[in-house]
C-alpha cells in the first residue's frame, strides 16, 4: 500500500480490525506499518485488548469464569494441552480428523 493513508483512515481501520478480531499483523499490513506502531495507535485510541481477551483469542476460545479453575488445574497439573483441556470440560467439541 503505497498511498499515505490519513489519520482517519488509519484509526478506522484499526478499529474495525480490533473489533472483528483480525490478528494485529494484518492490521498492520493493511495500514503499511510496524507492529508496535499499530500496537501504540491503538492504546492512544483505546482500543487494545484486555489479557484475557488477548488470552482468549490467541487460544481461539474462551474459559468461562466457572470452569477457570478445573481448566488450569488441567493444563498445570495434569499436563494437557490447551485443546485437550477444553475438550475434557465440554468447551471444545473433538473434530473428527480426516485420518479415521
Amino acid at each position: 500500500m503505497n498511498a499515505k493513508l490519513n489519520s482517519e483512515a488509519r484509526r478506522k481501520i484499526i478499529l474495525d480490525g480490533y473489533i472483528n478480531n483480525e490478528p494485529l499483523k494484518d492490521i498492520a499490513a493493511r495500514i503499511g506499518c510496524s507492529l508496535a506502531s499499530l500496537k501504540v495507535t491503538a492504546s492512544k485510541i483505546g482500543c487494545t485488548r484486555t489479557p484475557k481477551e488477548a488470552a482468549d483469542f490467541r487460544r481461539g476460545f474462551h474459559i468461562p469464569e466457572n470452569k477457570r479453575q478445573d481448566y488450569y488445574q488441567l493444563m498445570n497439573i495434569g499436563q494437557y494441552k490447551a485443546r485437550e483441556c477444553a475438550e475434557i470440560l465440554g468447551l471444545l467439541t473433538v473434530q473428527s480428523s480426516g485420518n479415521e
